[in-house]
């Protein structure tokens, strides 16, 4: 068995894109809220700091992964990506969507009235450019090869949630300056202040259904995902082509950040002796390694035909 060494983990760009973004448009969307007295881009304001916060706690989060392992963690801190990532979508949910759910009902019942809203309207759409620019940069960092097969494909495939929720809160951000522009757009031809409050309700839904769909995707990498389906069938596919490989028994590829874990149980060809089977192991791992290289710690369990039953 052999443990490979790995890479530093570096924080992704599509997070220093969604932060610097951010932190321009939650400036002008709370100027333009207090100024015009708007729900909805109150809401909106609430959103950006929350994406501001969020993007700082995954450029924590990733620092943290970048600790060398010691004797209570060997395989690394990587994996505390996942935990930060959790605490993110977690404080999206509460800090971005209950409490623009919050706002929208307390302006609902007090009726507020809106104020200049050509402003709101106008200062919207130029966070709306910005966002969306943000989107596509923070999208354009994944690579084209991978975005051709979906984004949600690639989410899974990679085990990034660092990257997925910036691009998730670019897309709720880009989508809930829609829905305050319509709000606010409504409230000026109805003159019904009740339809800009709704609009910071719509905001917190938009939060909360972005914020559900990620805590969905992150606790299945805390729990322990597998590699994407394809990988290990291409792993599989390799190793049964060797020549060296009787039979597979088992093969568990794991995901740990941005790596993987392998473990493999095989039946090997008949060896005249034991150095020559750790040989042909240390081979197998090493050009394994060049195959696949996020597979940064791969053990190999030579298995008996009599033995040889998969645990799974």
């Amino acid at each position: 068995m052999r443990a490979r060494s790995g890479r530093h983990i570096s924080a992704p760009r599509a997070v220093y894109y969604a932060l610097a973004s951010n932190i321009a448009v939650a400036a002008c969307k709370f100027a333009v809220a207090f100024y015009t007295n708007s729900g909805s881009a109150l809401a909106e304001a609430v959103h950006s700091s929350a994406d501001c916060l969020n993007q700082i706690a995954l450029l924590v989060g990733h620092r943290a992964a970048r600790a060398e392992p010691d004797e209570q963690h060997p395989l690394g801190f990587g994996r505390a990506t996942y935990v930060y990532a959790m605490l993110v979508a977690m404080q999206l949910f509460i800090f971005g969507g209950v409490v623009s759910m919050v706002i929208g009902g307390f302006r609902a019942i007090h009726h507020s009235r809106l104020e200049q809203p050509l402003l709101a309207i106008g200062v919207l759409c130029v966070s709306g450019v910005i966002e969306a620019v943000a989107l596509r940069a923070s999208i354009r960092t994944i690579e084209p090869r991978h975005r051709a097969g979906g984004l949600l494909n690639w989410f899974k495939e990679s085990g990034r949630p660092s990257v997925m929720l910036s691009v998730s809160e670019d897309a709720a951000a880009v989508t809930g300056v829609l829905v305050s522009l319509i709000a606010i757009g409504i409230t000026v031809l109805t003159g019904n202040p009740l339809y800009d409050a709704l609009g910071s309700v719509g905001v917190g839904i938009v939060l909360m259904a972005t914020a559900l769909f990620s805590m969905r995707e992150i606790q299945s990498l805390l729990v322990g995902e597998s590699a994407h389906q394809r990988i290990r069938q291409e792993m599989r596919a390799w190793l049964s082509e060797r020549r060296e490989v009787r039979r597979i028994v088992s093969l568990i590829a794991l995901k740990w950040s941005e790596d993987l874990v392998i473990a493999i149980q095989a039946e090997l060809e008949p060896h005249d002796n034991a150095n020559e089977m750790v040989r042909t192991i240390d081979r197998i791992e090493h050009e394994l390694k060049e195959r696949f290289p996020t597979a940064r710690w791969i053990f190999f369990e030579p298995e008996l035909r009599e033995h040889g039953r998969a645990p799974l």
